[in-house]
């Protein structure tokens, strides 16, 4: 009887080895195909719906200074100063804006995927190795590797974000009161902004020191008016939120 059942856990060790690698860490590496668990894929309106900073947006019907006035404060922005950039929002932009937003939700699809649990296919939901040590066949990221996902996420789309701007957004102040208030003399019509700024990175999981705040809105110039806008943390977006995206 013993020499059985020892012929009967030589073969299930056998089955267990076919099946997984155990290495050092106490994880497992595996040959078989890995299948990600079901994610939400997202998509967008025909129309362009954006954010929006009207509630930090005042105006004066003052013409005793520049038409717009933006003064941006992010405390924990890194020693460069922020790029703070207008452009006419007209049907070149608007078309470039679509573009850009079809690229954004396929970032935020391609993350969803990478970051997403991975089922090992052709094992069972849990091996049990034996003195109350079992393995799942669910393989899960670590809060670092997502972190790190989101970060090479955000560089594509802020260099995505750079070639419109560089393209499309060619206003630039025309004087600047201190060192973070921003004039500009425009006629009227419609506008879109972007800033972008590099800030401080305190998520503990990420320890990538930086990311970049964005500030993002269209807004409208009238004849013989101010605008005033006043940015800070409590305004500012990521790269996630500029355009509005829904589940399919």
């Amino acid at each position: 009887m013993k020499t059985i059942t020892t012929a009967i856990l030589l073969c299930a060790g056998s089955l267990a080895a076919q099946s997984l690698d155990l290495n050092q860490s106490g994880t497992f590496s595996d040959t078989r195909s890995r299948t990600p668990m079901p994610t939400e894929q997202l998509t967008y309106a025909a129309d362009l719906p954006m954010y929006t900073l009207l509630p930090a947006v005042t105006t004066n019907t003052s013409s005793a200074y520049a038409s717009l006035n933006i003064t941006v404060h992010h405390p924990r922005r890194i020693a460069q100063r922020p790029d703070v950039l207008v452009a006419r929002y007209h049907p070149p932009l608007i078309q470039e804006l679509f573009k850009l937003r079809q690229q954004y939700v396929g970032i935020m699809n391609q993350v969803a995927y990478d970051t997403a649990d991975a089922r090992i296919e052709g094992t069972p939901r849990r091996i049990d190795m034996g003195y109350g040590r079992g393995y799942s066949n669910v393989i899960r990221k670590s809060a670092r590797d997502k972190a790190n996902i989101e970060h090479r996420a955000e560089m594509t789309a802020i260099n995505y974000l750079e070639r419109v701007t560089r393209a499309h957004y060619k206003i630039r102040a025309n004087s600047m009161t201190g060192s973070d208030t921003y004039h500009f003399n425009l006629p009227p019509g419609q506008y879109a902004l972007c800033i972008m700024q590099r800030v401080k990175d305190n998520d503990p999981k990420a320890g990538l020191g930086s990311k970049t705040a964005l500030w993002w809105s269209t807004f409208t110039i009238e004849e013989n008016t101010k605008k005033e806008m006043i940015l800070d943390e409590s305004n500012a977006i990521t790269w996630r939120e500029i355009f509005a995206v829904e589940k399919k």
